[in-house]
């Protein structure tokens, strides 16, 4: 199953331990990260931040290393125009958020997992549910309980 990450969880997972990373580390393991041009773009904007390029130094990461095995590690889809549009009318109150919105509906991605509260105040939207790295490990819990051994 295609899913979408924020940046704000993406960070999170790659420099600390706890719900974000379980979350990430179950997504590559079971399912596909997907990423669009504009979401990559975001992430290393993000990750080359002064405050985290400390973090990383001090457990030998760099920014580009974390960029290129999120590169590597992801499924990429261009957004189309469609997508695009079909998310304009989707009243986000952030509206640099929409590019997760866009990338989730053009990759048919069921679950954005998002640490921002104005993408998790949309709950759900056109089939796509908005989850905290949190309610993504309790819905992996329910799926196992479900999945026949």
């Amino acid at each position: 199953m295609n899913i979408v990450v924020d940046t704000n969880i993406l960070v999170s997972a790659v420099l600390w331990k706890g719900p974000p990373f379980q979350a990430l580390k179950i997504i590559l393991e079971m399912h596909s990260l997907v990423q669009s041009q504009s979401t990559i773009e975001e992430f290393e904007k993000v990750i080359r931040r002064e405050k985290f390029r400390k973090i990383l130094e001090k457990s030998g990461g760099t920014p580009e290393t974390l960029i290129e095995t999120l590169i590597l590690e992801s499924k990429f889809y261009a957004i189309s125009r469609r997508s695009a549009a079909k998310a304009k009318r989707i009243k986000i109150e952030d509206k640099e958020d929409a590019i997760f919105l866009e990338l989730a509906l053009e990759a048919k991605a069921p679950i954005v997992v998002s640490g921002d509260k104005h993408l998790l105040d949309l709950k759900e939207v056109s089939q796509i549910k908005f989850v905290s790295a949190k309610e993504f490990l309790a819905l992996q819990g329910e799926f196992l309980k479900l999945t026949p051994v």
